[in-house]
């Protein structure tokens, strides 16, 4: 990091040319420490507008949040972060993207962890990755408001939204027919198109295989995994891979595909800019993104006071303002504006299946090599 490029982004402070949000965003992006971020805010006086928000007393801390990038993240520091920011004028949040979990085994074996809080997918910090988490402060946080039964916890972990896998298609791709099924996913003859899938093996493609394949969703776990990547090769050279929710939704946007992948709030927030994406509804699978605190974080309190505001009754439905993803909070759910709950899953539940995410939390290393075989295979 330059020293001139140090020097600008001081002085855009000090003239008042960046937000409190914008100063901490930039100052990662040139390699600026988070708690070096944080002092030199202080020192310039830096902040968004003045708030009527009581401050919480506490000392001062610095916490980087990691998520998954693109409109999702932005959503969260919308919803969540820049609010949390006002009210605890002590705790300066950074911004990091993208979820990696190796990196979070990384940082905790080597005892040098760097993100506070992380945003992280239904199989992580579950059975064999728990032992890489902090476990939660339940004083604070309303584990048992987040529906337990539904989206499964641990003490590592608290889910802080629910969305479902979807199916997206392109009408004007398929003859102006709409898929009904998973198996209509897996029909190239009715269906004709290239299909986008998403390049992990457990973010659901195994199981819309299996499910397609006529496998009862009460008899989906253990996986039948030979029995999945059997169906999954009738249609593999017709597969485009992709790896984020913005690739999934940019796919379909462009007409690359014909049928793909994705989660709903994006395919939703790819229609707000002018696509013309289908949801199917018809069988989609619910699920949860979750936070947690790697081991060995070393600001553990600040961590959980964010993660409580995230997931508490009062918040945890300001994400449905800005996504459409809905809130694990059973006592938040009826402060989403009736038109956004429409689109959020909650309003399609007789099409849904779960995931397990136990079975996935026990056999996800067991797997994993067999399918990035296949993949490239």
């Amino acid at each position: 990091m330059g020293d001139r490029s140090l020097d600008e982004l001081v002085g855009a402070m000090l003239r008042g040319q960046l937000t409190r949000r914008a100063f901490l965003m930039r100052a990662g992006a040139i390699g600026l420490s988070a708690t070096a971020a944080g002092r030199i805010l202080a020192a310039c006086g830096g902040d968004e507008e003045p708030s009527s928000t009581s401050t919480t007393g506490g000392e001062a801390a610095s916490i980087a949040f990691c998520s998954y990038g693109g409109t999702y993240q932005e959503a969260q520091m919308k919803a969540w972060v820049d609010p949390f920011m006002a009210a605890n004028k002590n705790i300066t949040v950074v911004s990091d993207e993208p979820t990696d979990y190796p990196k979070i085994k990384a940082m905790v074996e080597a005892n040098n962890v760097t993100w506070d809080v992380v945003d992280i997918g239904n199989d992580f910090g579950i059975g064999e990755f728990e032992k890489y988490c902090e476990p939660l402060d339940k004083t604070l946080i309303p584990f048992d408001k987040l529906q337990p039964d539904i989206f499964p916890t641990t003490g590592f972990r608290v889910p802080c939204i629910s969305y479902s896998v979807v199916i997206g298609y392109r009408s004007d791709k398929l003859g102006g027919k709409a898929p009904t099924s998973f198996a209509d996913f897996f029909d190239l003859q009715s269906f004709p198109g290239k299909r986008g899938v998403y390049n992990y093996v457990s973010g659901g493609l195994p199981e819309i295989a299996l499910l397609a394949d006529g496998v009862a969703p009460e008899a989906l776990y253990p996986l039948d995994m030979d029995r999945a990547y059997k169906k999954m090769d009738t249609i593999k050279d017709q597969m485009v891979w992709w790896d984020t929710g913005a690739q999934s939704a940019q796919l379909l946007a462009d007409g690359e595909v014909s049928m793909g992948m994705s989660w709903n709030g994006r395919l939703s927030e790819a229609n707000d800019a002018g696509a013309t994406i289908g949801i199917m509804w018809d069988q989609h699978i619910l699920t949860a993104d979750y936070l947690m605190i790697p081991k060995g974080c070393k600001n553990v309190a600040a961590a959980n006071q964010l993660i409580a505001w995230m997931v508490s009754a009062d918040n945890n439905a300001e994400i449905s303002k800005y996504i459409n993803y809905g809130p694990p909070n059973i006592d938040a759910v009826d402060k989403v504006p009736a038109d956004v709950a429409q689109e959020l899953p909650s309003s399609h539940g007789e099409g849904a299946v779960g995931f397990d995410d136990v079975w996935w939390g026990e056999n996800y290393s067991k797997v994993n090599p067999d399918w990035q075989s296949w993949v490239q295979g």
